[in-house]
């Protein structure tokens, strides 16, 4: 969410005119070499690739309300290269339109397409073409149907973005998941105003800087300032790819992020914007949407505090509130720091955001006594915190942090299906920094003990027409029982596609059942019963037992890798079958009892293997004690899960004897 900073006492006297766009092709334009570009030529397996993305940021005389306001101007031109490119040309572009705090304006479009070889063919943005999508109560996107897009097209777009605020500035991001060829951005700020400015950059970054004069209107009269004009270009980036468990994508971005650090008002009169944590604490308390909410009476909340009041203890009230949240009260979806719809209309509305839950709920359990504090997250999702950094704008949500019997603990009370003794998978890993007026302190939220745990117990009959039937009952806890429990829930069709029938030609799901949803404390219970046709050469039959397991298709199989690796959570596997073939076969060839470890021991398999007569026992056990690890150890892991997987699909043949 956006957070309107305090009102100034300045306004510029005239219209700052656009950047310039030096040294680009004019809007509008297009050459003939762009049209015949075939490929990306430093990435040559792009799908599409930005020719253009620039940017650029001023301030202007506000409204009534806001006498500031920021102009953000934004032009981008994306050549398409493959078919699978065309998705690039659906443009949306996301704008907070809660107040009409920002409105998109001067929007232009256009398709270019070659014809005859030395021919361009200009499609135009029809008028009243776009039209604005409403996304939640808060954020709207404004959808763009460009026409005439097929491969070898290029397409254009730039409009102007109006923000009735100041003090916050977007961040610009160079790198994307298609190469770009050339990144600006432009920033032209009074130096009323100081930014701090956090780049993350691995490649060349160009910058160029200069101060010109302006006139300022201020309370004394008419004065003149400088203002900060700074130019950051980079080129030929590389597509940042989306690798399988990778984390957020924004933090293999290069990119440069703001936060307001002073304001100099003049005459030695300087507003110091949250330069520690201490002072970020400080802004949040005295916030009418974030502490100013704990210190609200709720009276149609009475009985419930009443309720909460007659349990025995903290741990009890607790888990008498999480259970209660989850029965009664739907989140909307969006992650926020803040509760802007306050916590007295969300209590009698039942629904909203996670900072209009989660901060109810403190308040609430506060009323009874319990130690429980605020604290803030950037979800996995949503990007690393830096901590060196008070940037207020890195956080995107706002949790519950509770000390109880030397114990700690995270709750998110919008999650309906998690136990208050499991931390958020949202969050696993990641740096909470507890709102406290107290001491100025951050966590690690780090799961240690509960893991994703998966048992599998299969009992299977081959017949002499090489046909398998056969149960396997899968009992998931921890993590395994969260996400399945979620999937469950959210699609059961999807559930059986993800977990059962996934990569499992060969075999058909005659039935399913899932046990113990309601119960947090017991594992979740899947029993699917399936029938399975043997593979078959000759006299000889074979199959797998590496079925409904989380390791049917390898994914790491790519040479290289450039992002880390994050599973979130220390895994368990324990697979138990039982195969009985029929009379008058035999096995032909089994797999070995067999142990096999990483170099840095992170990971182990273990696997034994037992035979009597017709009768095959097999058993599994797969541990992950590491959830992290860094691209620099991807060869290591991927040859280790490429060992493994042909391990798991080993084959078992059987011959009549």
């Amino acid at each position: 969410m956006i957070k309107r900073f305090t009102q100034f006492t300045f306004i510029l006297l005239f219209h700052v005119s656009a950047f310039s766009q030096k040294g680009l092709p004019a809007l509008g334009k297009i050459s003939i070499a762009d049209l015949k570009l075939t490929q990306c030529p430093y990435d040559k397996d792009a799908i599409a690739f930005k020719l253009i993305d620039w940017g650029s940021v001023h301030y202007d005389r506000g409204t009534s309300d806001m006498l500031f306001k920021t102009i953000y101007e934004k032009r981008v031109r994306i050549k398409i290269l493959k078919e699978s490119g065309i998705k690039y040309a659906n443009i949306t572009i996301p704008f907070y339109s809660n107040n009409n705090i920002e409105k998109i304006s001067k929007l232009e479009a256009y398709s270019y397409n070659l014809e005859n070889s030395n021919t361009v063919q200009t499609t135009t943005l029809k008028k009243n073409a776009a039209y604005t999508k409403k996304i939640n109560n808060y954020y709207s996107e404004l959808i763009l149907p460009i026409a005439n897009v097929k491969v070898g097209s290029v397409i254009e777009y730039k409009y102007t973005l109006e923000s009735e605020t100041t003090g916050h500035l977007k961040d610009w991001y160079f790198q994307e998941e298609i190469p770009t060829r050339y990144s600006e951005f432009q920033l032209k700020i009074p130096l009323v105003y100081t930014y701090t400015i956090q780049p993350s950059i691995i490649d060349s970054l160009t910058i160029s800087e200069d101060v010109v004069e302006e006139l300022i209107n201020t309370n004394e009269g008419v004065v003149r300032t400088n203002s900060l004009v700074k130019n950051f270009v980079m080129q030929n980036l590389k597509a940042l790819p989306d690798e399988p468990y990778m984390g957020a994508t924004k933090d293999y971005q290069q990119r440069l992020q703001f936060q307001l650090a002073q304001i100099n008002y003049g005459k030695g009169d300087i507003k110091y914007i949250n330069s520690t944590w201490k002072d970020i604490v400080k802004t949040l308390l005295d916030d009418e949407d974030f502490g100013k909410q704990l210190q609200k009476d709720i009276k149609s909340a009475d009985a419930f505090i009443t309720l909460l009041k007659s349990k025995k203890d903290d741990e009890e009230k607790i888990a008498f509130a999480v259970n209660y949240f989850q029965k009664y009260f739907t989140w909307n979806k969006q992650e926020s720091i803040y509760s802007y719809n306050g916590i007295k209309e969300t209590w009698e509305s039942k629904t909203g955001s996670g900072g209009d839950i989660n901060l109810l709920f403190i308040k609430l359990l506060k009323e009874v006594g319990v130690n429980i504090l605020p604290i803030l997250f950037s979800t996995r999702d949503n990007g690393t915190v830096n901590t060196f950094f008070p940037f207020i704008e890195q956080f995107n949500t706002t949790l519950c942090y509770v000390i109880l019997n030397n114990k700690t603990y995270i709750i998110d009370a919008t999650d309906k299906f998690i136990s208050p003794q499991l931390i958020p998978e949202k969050i696993l890993n990641c740096h909470g920094f507890i709102v406290n007026d107290t001491v100025t302190k951050w966590v690690v939220a780090k799961e240690d003990k509960n893991k994703y745990k998966v048992v599998m117990a299969t009992k299977a009959h081959i017949d002499e027409n090489g046909v398998m039937q056969g149960e396997s009952i899968v009992s998931s806890a921890g993590y395994s029982r969260l996400n399945r429990l979620k999937n469950w829930y959210n699609s059961q069709p999807e559930f059986i596609e993800n977990y059962f029938s996934a990569n499992q030609q060969a075999i058909k799901l005659n039935n399913i059942q899932v046990k113990n949803t309601e119960d947090n404390n017991a594992m979740l219970e899947q029993i699917a019963n399936f029938t399975y046709t043997l593979g078959s050469s000759g006299n000889y039959k074979y199959f797998t037992t590496n079925i409904f397991t989380d390791f049917v298709k390898n994914p790491f199989t790519k040479e290289e890798r450039s992002t880390d690796i994050d599973f979130g959570y220390l895994q368990d596997y324990h697979f138990f079958g039982n195969y009985i073939i029929p009379f008058g076969y035999e096995f032909d060839d089994l797999p070995k009892n067999i142990s096999f470890v990483m170099p840095d021991k992170s990971i182990t398999l273990n696997r034994f293997v037992e035979v009597d007569e017709n009768n095959l026992t097999i058993r599994s056990m797969i541990e992950f004690n590491q959830p992290y690890y860094s691209a620099s150890t991807y060869p290591e892991l991927a040859t280790f899960y490429k060992k493994m997987l042909d391990l798991l699909n080993e084959q078992i043949v059987i011959k009549k004897k």
